[in-house]
């Protein structure tokens, strides 16, 4: 699951979540760079929660939600300042 949002006005991010669920791994992209890396190795959580400040003059702070399903796939929600702004499932 590939997940992209851009955020800002003035100054303009862009920030990616990826999340193999095969692998296990889940990275967080600020403008292409990662900047938090995550790795299961056995059975994961059914809850998980990422946090990030992402700017300087314009500060947003961002906050993933994943929750997985019992057998396969996941619903992911966005949060914007503590705003629901995106609601994704997949696999």
């Amino acid at each position: 699951m590939k997940l992209t949002l851009e955020l800002g006005e003035k100054e303009k991010h862009l920030v990616e979540y990826h999340f193999n669920q095969l692998l296990g791994t889940s990275t967080i992209f600020v403008n292409h760079k990662a900047v938090k890396k995550h790795t299961r190795w056995f059975s994961e959580p059914l809850r998980e929660t990422h946090e990030i400040e992402v700017g300087n003059i314009e500060k947003c702070s961002v906050r993933i939600e994943k929750e997985r399903k019992l057998l396969f796939g996941q619903k992911c929600r966005i949060y914007v300042n503590q705003r629901l702004t995106r609601v994704a499932e997949g696999v």
